[in-house]
């Protein structure tokens, strides 16, 4: 599939080094030959919001039924209990299901940092060895149950802390080169969870370093009631007024924005993460399901994104497209989604959040070899569906890649991971788990 969304066939695809180098139906010499007779080939998919520290939380019967506030106070206070060992364990977790499904890009929004950096750092050392495309935003908490919120104090950090913090992880680690695994943004929460000056001082910075933004926006009424009464302002036009808006920025969820603001993300060229099934689920999103078809229709860039483990307990982005397709139907102003844009959503539009749209995202000589491959002729939850191939993927049951390839190099091969023992890390990391209290 290319960045116009053709779906090519009988072609072979010749990788080398980093990229793809040849995409012809004339036989190639390579080193390595993988035969995908009977498979499909896709560009990777893209990931574009994630909470990798969430794993230890999966079906916490405490986060049932939650009004959003209340929410992230429980999960507050199992991040501040946890270590750089659980975090980083984590992210392998979830990075493997990643990888396992055909993701080869993630993003992750670590916000609550009692020790420093240290576990931003464990989230990077994990892709590094499992070997994932890695867009970290380093967020930040500051306002605690001292200034009247919900969260504990130590869940938060100073807003000088936050800003110095922050600049030290984009001077060791962000990456600007193309093709590069690993870049750095920057992401204060939410309105109720930081304040003004974080997200003013995260401006700075992105301008600064030419970096990414994200924060949460437009995930329930708490959200609408609480800037209303503190700011005068509905969330979008808070955060536009600071000049939180354009192609660097993305806001996450946008479940209730109206017609006048999806206009204005439009108009203004800011991105949307979309991520159903958390947003489905209470307490995340109290209003159900975003209103996706009319954001794509009036020129809004939605990507997808799996959100985190206490919200979803999945990382599987196919599953994730499934489930943006299937529930958009229920809202009164939506139409049929197509599979065409809801497998975009999941490649081309996340690269083009990622300003990496010559990078990544399609299937294209010169760009980068990040590619999934699936099997469509003998896997038992296909069977029948044999009359397009972005219909079957969608429509059936989401099932592991055959093989994936990141940068040009394996990383899943028959269905397994080639760089990590999972069942090691999950056996250390249920064992850490089990003897956690908060």
């Amino acid at each position: 599939m290319d960045r116009n969304e053709k779906i090519l066939k009988g072609y072979s695809i010749l990788v080398k080094g980093k990229q793809i180098a040849l995409i012809t139906k004339k036989k190639v010499k390579a080193d390595e030959k993988i035969d995908a007779r009977g498979k499909i080939v896709i560009p990777g998919f893209i990931n574009c919001h994630h909470h990798l520290f969430q794993v230890g939380l999966r079906g916490n019967p405490a986060l049932q039924n939650q009004p959003i506030d209340r929410w992230i106070k429980i999960v507050s206070n199992y991040a501040t209990v946890i270590d750089e060992e659980i975090v980083y364990l984590s992210a392998l977790v979830n990075m493997a299901e990643l990888l396992l499904y055909g993701c080869t890009t993630t993003t992750d929004m670590h916000y609550i940092f009692p020790k420093g950096n240290s576990f931003i750092e464990a989230t990077i050392k994990a892709a590094q060895d499992i070997g994932i495309r890695f867009h970290p935003y380093r967020g930040s908490m500051s306002l605690s149950k001292k200034d009247g919120a919900e969260f504990p104090d130590k869940a938060v950090e100073k807003p000088d802390d936050i800003a110095t913090r922050t600049e030290a992880v984009i001077t060791k680690y962000h990456n600007p080169d193309k093709f590069s695994m690993l870049r750095i943004g920057i992401a204060p929460c939410t309105i109720f969870t930081s304040r003004r000056e974080d997200y003013k001082n995260a401006l700075i910075l992105a301008k600064k370093y030419d970096l990414l933004l994200q924060t949460h926006l437009g995930e329930s009424s708490f959200e609408n009631k609480y800037t209303k009464n503190k700011f005068g302002k509905r969330p979008l036009s808070f955060l536009m007024d600071l000049g939180w808006e354009g192609k660097n920025v993305s806001f996450v969820h946008g479940i209730n924005m109206n017609i006048r603001e999806i206009k204005e993300l439009a108009q203004t060229n800011t991105h949307v993460v979309h991520c159903p099934i958390s947003n489905a689920r209470k307490p995340i999103g109290e209003e159900g399901v975003a209103p996706v078809y009319s954001m794509l229709t009036k020129g809004v860039n939605v990507a997808i994104g799996v959100d985190g483990s206490a919200g979803n307990d999945s990382s599987n982005v196919l599953e994730e497209l499934r489930w943006a397709r299937t529930l958009q139907g229920i809202r009164k102003d939506s139409t049929y989604l197509k599979p065409s844009p809801v497998m975009a959503m999941g490649t081309i539009n996340g690269a083009r959040l990622l300003g990496r749209e010559t990078e990544i995202g399609s299937i294209e000589e010169g760009k980068a070899a990040d590619l999934a491959i699936f099997d469509i002729t003998d896997t038992l939850e296909r069977v029948g569906s044999i009359y397009d191939p972005q219909t079957m993927l969608l429509a059936c049951q989401a099932t592991r890649a055959d093989t994936v390839i990141v940068n040009g190099k394996k990383v899943v091969e028959k269905s397994q991971l080639i760089n990590l023992d999972a069942k090691k890390i999950i056996c250390k990391l249920n064992k850490r788990l089990k003897k956690l209290s908060y």
